[in-house]
């Protein structure tokens, strides 16, 4: 009989032994890591029947790792212990599949969730009670059903590529996600959906109530904030405007409505529309409406399109890109896409040159970093991403000059296709710390590269002899007036990374 594999990933050797070997001897086949890059790449390869990883582990995190899988076809079930000090809010967290088990952690304990969760696992297929087509029952008809009969369990919906999640207990909804917008938004997404599938798998909720409305209240405000939303679509901002704040947060005066001041604040990192409407964690007609009603009042404008807000990529140049990163790359999942450097001097520069990307169509930043309070700490990690037409994904990956990190870049440089270095023109040992980072990266590969100081005016020549440049290659200047110099450092790493002498081993 073939034996479960169980993926463990702790960062604590002496837990890791004694996990592994109880589990081993318990008749289980198990994998230990230590870091969640090779977590994830362990479990792409093998498809454990379990993950118990450490919530807090290094490199990328417990649940980083638990949405990355989620998001893979061949992972997505795979069941989760997650492992902690203390208790956690964990985004996606399937009530009836995962478990959140505190410190210290007990063998037995172990072994017996383990088993619980194994077999409720390989128990659930038999247990659907609910399964068909939206074409022939709607989502608003499935929820009122399972209202009316007070059922318990995960309500599953997929809509093309879309997946979707709602937990019910007692008939009543106590939270919904969809990507990465979760409770009410999440939840109004959902009802509108006219095709695709359901399935509806009895068993245990035990998360807290994070939506507190009762099911019939919600489904009569979600349809109304729909209906509102098509009658309305005139009069509220269309999806591609690009927007800016006229007034400073700080100048915002208190006791308003707490989306004014959410809608405010991302619009220091994104301006247009789309991408502050996906951000924004209350719905989405009520984010329209406040947007209108702010641009109405003088506190937030539209910006006229110039050159710099043209389309960003021609669909042709797209399609150069996205063949060039799949002709080089292909990751262990199957899926191409490429990565691309920030190396700055400093955690300040490197955060001001992610909240500039904001205004990149399709640009996503990862508000984690965008919204960081300590700008002396260093930027470590996925900063953001840009998604081209066709589907490739350019992440852009942040990386602080520390010296003696080549194995650290070393281990995250899968599908490197670009670099962008930013220095600040007072850094004097940083910027030889990231010349030599330089040189380290194209000894190994070549690939196009970005040169971009900030802080004071650049010294141009002397920056180009250090940094070994071509009397033809650019160096930027980094300007937070200058709105187009955002796109023309894009422009022209792309416009590099077509070339046919880029991205070669």
């Amino acid at each position: 009989m073939e034996k479960n594999k169980i993926l463990l990933a702790f960062k604590d050797d002496e837990e890791t032994r004694k996990s592994a070997g109880y589990l081993s001897n318990a008749g289980f086949e198990v994998s230990t890591v230590k870091d969640g890059a090779r977590a994830i790449e362990l479990a792409i390869e093998e498809a454990p029947s379990i993950v118990v990883t450490d919530l807090d582990l290094p490199v990328i995190n417990g649940e980083r790792i638990f949405h990355i899988l989620r998001n893979n076809p061949h992972t997505s079930k795979i069941p989760f212990i997650f492992v902690a000090e203390v208790m956690a809010d964990i985004k996606g967290f399937r009530a009836e599949v995962d478990l959140l088990l505190m410190r210290p952690l007990n063998m037995e304990e172990l072994y017996a969730r383990i088993r619980q969760t194994l077999s409720q696992y390989a128990s659930q297929a038999a247990a659907k009670e609910l399964e068909g087509s939206l074409v022939h029952m709607s989502v608003p008809d499935i929820l009122q059903f399972l209202h009316l009969n007070k059922k318990e369990g995960e309500l599953r919906v997929v809509s093309g590529e879309t997946r979707g999640m709602v937990l019910i207990k007692g008939g009543e909804i106590y939270n919904c996600v969809l990507d990465e917008a979760e409770k009410e938004k999440a939840l109004y997404r959902m009802l509108q959906w006219s095709e695709g599938t359901f399935e509806f798998v009895p068993g245990a909720v035990s998360i807290d109530k994070k939506i507190r409305s009762s099911t019939g209240s919600l489904l009569m405000e979600g349809m109304r904030q729909i209906d509102e939303l098509r009658k309305k679509r005139n009069e509220l901002p269309d999806k591609k405007m690009v927007l800016r704040a006229k007034v400073e947060f700080n100048a915002l005066p208190k006791g308003l409505n707490q989306i004014i001041y959410e809608l405010v604040e991302l619009l220091k990192v994104y301006t247009r529309v789309e991408d502050i409407i996906e951000h924004c964690s209350h719905t989405d007609y009520e984010a329209y409406s406040t947007l209108a009603s702010l641009i109405s009042k003088g506190i937030i404008e539209e910006i006229k399109a110039d050159d710099s807000l043209r389309e960003f990529l021609t669909p042709d140049q797209a399609r150069s890109i996205r063949e060039k990163i799949i002709s080089r790359y292909s990751d262990v999942s199957g899926s191409s896409y490429g990565k691309i450097f920030l190396i700055s001097t400093s955690a300040s520069l490197a955060l001001n040159f992610i909240r500039q990307c904001g205004r990149i169509p399709g640009f996503s930043v990862n508000s984690m970093f965008a919204f960081k309070e300590n700008k002396a700490e260093n930027t470590f990690g996925e900063v953001g991403s840009v998604r081209l037409n066709g589907g490739t994904e350019l992440v852009l990956f942040s990386i602080p000059t520390i010296r003696n990190m080549g194995p650290l870049w070393t281990a995250f440089s899968t599908n490197l296709a670009g670099l962008i270095l930013i220095w600040d023109g007072s850094a004097a040992k940083e910027i030889k710390e990231l010349v030599n980072i330089k040189r380290e990266i194209t000894l190994r590969k070549r690939v196009p590269i970005v040169h971009i100081c900030g802080g004071s005016a650049p010294d141009a020549s002397y920056y180009k002899k250090e940094f070994d440049l071509k009397a033809d290659e650019p160096l930027f200047w980094m300007d937070d007036k200058d709105r187009g110099l955002i796109f023309e450092i894009f422009h022209t790493l792309f416009g590099n990374l077509m070339k046919d002498d880029y991205v070669s081993a």
